[in-house]
């Protein structure tokens, strides 16, 4: 046998050597079967609970910086009154466009997340929005200052718009709400963390409203830079994508295709998918749109919040600029005793309510903590508008506010939990348009808090928006007795 027969015969063989490892491995890459360990939702506890503590401290450095600019307002306008006419609505301008850039963050980032997996767009949002801070900390004109505060917003809000969608990644629904009760908790504390930390920043003679900016640029870099290295990807699609691309190269076959590569992603995709579905299940469904309105209503209060405290505890008690703005505690406080009750009612009563005598999941079954706490909110309100006199003691006003945050967070944390449970495979989508909703009404909010307590007094303020929030307690009643018929005449149909 000569040379060139062995050369044909090593071609022949290499050729089968390649059919056969091409053979071995199919051309649609899924999981092997439901125990798959490389599934999300097979992960470890252990695992799994790092992964949304991570997405917890994200969410509290997205949040915090929303708020934290706010305790900086006067001096804000002081050190650009040289040069430019600031009105007090203009200094507010450095948190509502915060969440303006909110708004459009949410729509971008959570279907973005659908596409591309959740780890990158949410840690380069965190990052970029760390980077466009430098200019409200570095700006030497107030439209530099506005504009990064804008573009901080859009960015910033990549963890906020993608959680929703890392929970259901990786937590089954029976364990979800436990998951779900420490991100939200972070979630709903951040913004009431921010004016805490900006007024210690303040009350610091050494510092001035520019350092508000830097510590959220210092921790928000740090904590990309960390995830960068110790975060996984959790998006079950893109785990899938990472796969056949590792098959792709092992066995030289282009056709290793995941069934997300099927689908093409054309311009009409993105449209229909990413930019009209959200908006299409606002219109098409009572269930998200009632609970939005709800939730915004409440973030909108409690931005309102971060200008009424000040006045009550600083302008009407006297209190130091570091000292004005520790009552939020008592609201973080009630956040943090919330989640206790979220996960003593998950033990307790949801698990073994959870599911129909068929093993039909009933996600009405998340709303009892609900209904309590559209209860608790009014309650709080009305005693804290009775109690925020200096004839009272603060103390009166220290448990309302731990009232309000508590029953705040019951409405915030299971409309949540609902919200995924009703829309699970579009859940980035339907939390997305929820969050631009509820950014919408924390940035309308501040912009009349300020004549609104000039014009009626802390205490009648309070009271109206008490009132309010009392119209809107038998939202989730009627969800309680109805949502499975609302469910199935409005049942979610992807565009």
């Amino acid at each position: 046998m000569g040379p060139s027969s062995a050369a044909e015969i090593m071609v022949v063989d290499t050729e089968r050597d390649r059919d056969d490892n091409e053979n071995q491995y199919p051309e649609l890459v899924e999981f092997e079967d439901p125990d798959d360990p490389t599934h999300p939702l097979n992960w470890s506890v252990p695992w799994k609970s790092w992964i949304t503590f991570v997405v917890a401290i994200l969410n509290l450095i997205g949040t915090v910086a929303s708020s934290i600019f706010e305790t900086g307002n006067h001096q804000f306008m002081k050190h650009f009154m040289k040069h430019f006419n600031i009105s007090d609505e203009v200094a507010v301008l450095g948190t509502s466009l915060f969440l303006v850039g909110y708004i459009f963050g949410f729509l971008t980032f959570g279907p973005l997340s659908e596409r591309f997996g959740r780890k990158w767009p949410m840690l380069l949002g965190i990052a970029i929005s760390s980077i466009f801070d430098i200019m409200p900390a570095t700006g030497t004109s107030v439209a530099a200052v506005l504009i990064g505060r804008f573009f901080g917003g859009f960015f910033g809000v990549a963890p906020v718009g993608i959680f929703g969608g890392i929970m259901s990644d990786i937590w089954p629904m029976r364990h979800r709400g436990i998951a779900m009760a420490l991100a939200v908790s972070f979630v709903f504390s951040g913004p009431t963390f921010g004016p805490v930390f900006g007024g210690f920043v303040m009350g610091d003679k050494n510092l001035d409203w520019r350092w508000n900016m830097w510590v959220v640029i210092i921790v928000g870099l740090a904590a990309s830079a960390i995830c960068a290295v110790t975060f996984p990807e959790t998006y079950p699609a893109t785990i899938l994508r990472s796969k056949a691309r590792r098959l792709q190269k092992k066995t030289k076959n282009p056709n290793i295709k995941t069934a997300a590569d099927k689908e093409a992603l054309t311009m009409d995709t993105i449209v229909r998918v990413y930019m009209i579905r959200p908006f299409w299940l606002f219109t098409t469904q009572p269930i998200l749109a009632l609970l939005t309105i709800y939730q915004s209503f409440v973030y909108g209060v409690l931005f309102l919040f971060y200008q009424t405290y000040p006045v009550a505890f600083g302008d009407n008690r006297g209190w130091s600029m570091t000292l004005r703005y520790l009552p939020l505690m008592a609201i973080i406080t009630g956040v943090f005793l919330g989640s206790l009750g979220i996960v003593l009612h998950n033990q307790l009563y949801f698990r073994h309510h959870c599911q129909a005598p068929d093993g039909t999941f009933i996600p009405e079954s998340r709303l009892p903590p609900m209904i309590v706490g559209g209860i608790m909110v009014p309650i709080g309100m009305f005693w804290f508008a009775w109690a925020a006199t200096p004839a009272v003691s603060w103390g009166s006003s220290i448990c309302a506010s731990l009232v309000i945050g508590c029953g705040m967070y019951l409405i915030f944390i299971q409309g949540f939990n609902y919200i995924v449970d009703c829309y699970t495979s579009m859940a980035n989508s339907a939390m997305g348009v929820n969050g631009s909703m509820r950014s919408v009404f924390g940035a309308v909010f501040p912009l009349f808090a300020n004549q609104m307590v000039q014009a009626l007094g802390v205490a009648r303020t309070v009271t109206v928006l008490g009132g309010l929030s009392v119209a809107l307690v038998p939202v989730p009643i009627v969800f309680w007795y109805r949502g499975d018929r609302i469910r199935a005449w409005s049942s979610a149909k992807v565009v």
